[in-house]
């Protein structure tokens, strides 16, 4: 009997999703009554945060991208989180559309400190007087790199903030900034976030209006340049995983009606290189590679497992006998592949090598 192809396999449903909703902290397509001051209800991920305004902040239908409003910012706008905006030392996406009608004054896009002093963790996405229409990004409270692209007032962007594998990112309108900065350390906290007046009430009036903000947390969504969201964000997973679905990204298996909560069967996966300068050819949930010694690395994931009880499946890049490769280390962060050859060529015994063509998937719950 003929075997049907995978390629013929179809999933239906009647709902469209975003399968990565799970990873969404925050998500406000601000749409309501043009002038309210009070509205709640905004945020459609699964965290019901709650929008605070002071003078002037307000729904307004003056400038939309999606939907009825937008939120025009004018003095101080504050979303409270307990965990959402702290995004470790992981991947992360912060994007939102922004029309802006004056660079006159200096306001932030997105802004949050623990009172008015430099610290670890601390992150400011701003405008300034001294470089006007280009953002400014501060990510760790006084290291800061500045975008070479300068925007305009009087028209839409889509601003993406995005760190890749330890590689901070900015693109606009789906295009990247030719200016990145290297930062894998801590990356925001708990509490506050402020948009509008900066975080120690300094600063000018800002005016602009932001509509779409969504907040993705040990995701890196955009990679490479993209086409700008033509329509607003999706808020909610959908019923896609209501099937079993071979996804065409090859990272798992959807499986089950667990909701918002994706059960993979490969939970993690990478490619990488031990020679030389240690490198990620391709992965999955794993953000980076660390040269721990000889024969030894150390994979980090990008979102950390629940807990240490999984289990990895290794290998050396290759099929000779002679060479096998071991995990240790077993951590919720991260885990150790280790590369041996029982000869040196010149006795037998155990040595640590370095391989290329190196590879790891993590099975678990």
């Amino acid at each position: 009997m003929k075997k049907l192809p995978l390629d013929y396999i179809k999933t239906f449903g009647s709902t469209a999703g975003d399968d990565q909703f799970a990873k969404v902290t925050a998500l406000f397509n601000f749409d309501g009554s043009d002038g309210d001051t009070t509205a709640s209800g905004l945020d459609a991920s699964n965290k019901n945060l709650t929008v605070s305004y002071s003078s002037g902040d307000q729904l307004s239908n003056t400038q939309t991208k999606f939907g009825s409003t937008s939120l025009y910012v004018a003095d101080n706008v504050t979303i409270s989180s307990s965990d959402g905006f702290n995004m470790g030392t992981g991947d992360f996406t912060i994007e939102a559309w922004y029309y802006f009608t004056s660079f006159s004054n200096s306001f932030g896009h997105y802004d949050q400190w623990n009172g008015s002093s430099t610290g670890s963790g601390n992150v400011q996405m701003w405008n300034s007087t001294s470089a006007q229409g280009k953002i400014k990004w501060y990510y760790d409270g006084n290291s800061n790199f500045t975008s070479s692209t300068t925007m305009s007032t009087g028209q839409w962007y889509h601003v993406a903030y995005v760190r890749e594998s330890g590689t901070l990112k900015i693109y606009f309108n789906g295009t990247a900034d030719s200016n990145t900065q290297s930062y894998s350390s801590q990356f925001g906290k708990t509490g506050t976030l402020y948009f509008g007046d900066q975080h120690a009430g300094g600063g000018g009036a800002p005016q602009y209006y932001i509509d779409d903000l969504r907040i993705t947390k040990g995701l890196a969504r955009y990679t490479s340049n993209f086409t700008a969201p033509t329509t607003a964000h999706l808020s909610s997973a959908g019923d896609s995983l209501k099937n079993i679905i071979v996804n065409e990204d090859a990272d798992g298996i959807i499986v089950g009606t667990g909701g918002i909560n994706t059960a993979r069967i490969a939970k993690a996966w990478v490619r990488f290189d031990q020679t030389g300068s240690q490198s990620i050819d391709s992965s999955y949930n794993i953000s980076s590679v660390t040269d721990t010694n000889t024969g030894i690395s150390t994979l980090n994931f990008s979102t950390a497992m629940t807990d240490a009880n999984y289990s990895v499946v290794a290998t050396g890049g290759s099929t000779n006998a002679r060479y096998y490769a071991s995990t240790w280390s077993i951590g919720t962060s991260s885990f150790q592949v280790r590369n041996f050859s029982v000869y040196d060529g010149s006795s037998l015994g155990e040595y640590y090598i370095d391989r290329a063509d190196c590879s790891a998937i993590v099975f678990g719950n």
